[in-house]
């Protein structure tokens, strides 16, 4: 891996799209870019009003004048509703152009993602967390078949899905996450998501009901964390810094004492990963988001009064999972 202190930035490749289908199984390599700040947000978001694929995300509210504000409120108005997680399918289907137009622009001539758009982009994504969560961790069939641009969002006995390919998401989301404040928003969706995931396990469970869980929890996070690893190694060792800084204070702000498991278990490991990661600081931000996966792990087997052994097995399971998942995300990144 290059030092990041001497990592120049690196423009984004755009995958050719019939090259993406037939690799969507397979969630092959995606190239990279940086994010850019414009001074007119008007200038930013210019070439990304003109894809198509916005015009149909945001239907009668289209402006091709409008401007990056405008157009990230729209956005979000388009893709989310009054219920947190919960979307028709017009609205999963917006989000899913949404992320397609957004990996377009990212490979244009001038195509970047605008500073003012970062944040509503990361806040509409963070509402899909159980759909970023197939895409970018351990998905299913439907995921993968669906995941192609012409295969609409769908709607089953679980709810309303939408799907894309990970060499369209990871992109999208790696460009966002340049924006501290949007990295801070999807790794708590991602965190929340993880947490349901360990809580939903009833007492007594054995085999793959306890231990898939985790390692689905561990192979996210670790993509999440392999997100934060590239960014740093592209924006250099002072601007990787201050990232990390403004990162950690936006994960560990308002930290409280973990409520009792039996009365609120997701936000009993919620805050209990929000301690640790306080507890170690903000120089430790690389290893503890490493072992997110591991950490939770913990505050989860001791709540449920898992045997050492259980707990060790899926811990070791949690931290080498992340580690294989975060290889894996630099490495399309690259």
């Amino acid at each position: 891996m290059p030092d990041p202190a001497s990592s120049a930035p690196r423009r984004f490749r755009l995958v050719p799209v019939a090259a993406v289908v037939t690799c969507v199984v397979l969630a092959g390599g995606a190239g990279a870019w940086f994010l850019f700040d414009s001074g007119d947000d008007r200038v930013g978001c210019s070439s990304l009003l003109k894809n198509e694929h916005i015009h149909t995300a945001l239907g009668d509210a289209y402006d091709s004048g409008m401007s990056c504000t405008r157009l990230g409120a729209e956005i979000k108005k388009a893709t989310t509703g009054t219920r947190p997680g919960h979307h028709s399918l017009r609205q999963a289907q917006a989000m899913k152009d949404v992320i397609l137009a957004v990996h377009e622009d990212l490979g244009t001539a001038d195509g970047r993602v605008d500073r003012q758009l970062s944040l509503p982009l990361a806040r509409s994504l963070a509402d899909y967390a159980a759909d970023t969560e197939a895409i970018l961790g351990i998905g299913n069939a439907d995921y993968v078949r669906r995941a192609v641009p012409d295969e609409p969002a769908w709607e089953d006995e679980h709810g309303v899905h939408m799907s894309v390919g990970n060499v369209w998401l990871l992109p999208v989301v790696r460009a966002v996450s340049e924006d501290p404040a949007a990295y801070v928003t999807l790794r708590k969706a991602a965190t929340r998501r993880a947490a349901e995931g360990l809580t939903a396990v009833k007492p007594g469970a054995t085999g793959s009901s306890l231990a898939l869980p985790s390692t689905r929890n561990a192979r996210l996070l670790g993509t999440w964390s392999g997100v934060a690893a590239d960014v740093r190694r592209d924006i250099g060792k002072e601007e990787a810094a201050k990232w990390d800084r403004a990162v950690f204070e936006g994960l560990t702000k308002n930290t409280v004492e973990p409520p009792s498991y039996a009365q609120d278990p997701v936000n009993h490991l919620v805050a209990s990963w929000q301690q640790e990661l306080l507890a170690r600081g903000t120089d430790s931000n690389a290893e503890a988001f490493e072992e997110q996966g591991a950490i939770l792990v913990d505050a989860w087997a001791k709540a449920m009064s898992l045997d050492s052994a259980q707990h060790e097995s899926l811990r070791q399971d949690a931290l080498k999972t992340s580690f294989n998942a975060q290889s894996s995300a630099l490495g399309r990144l690259d």
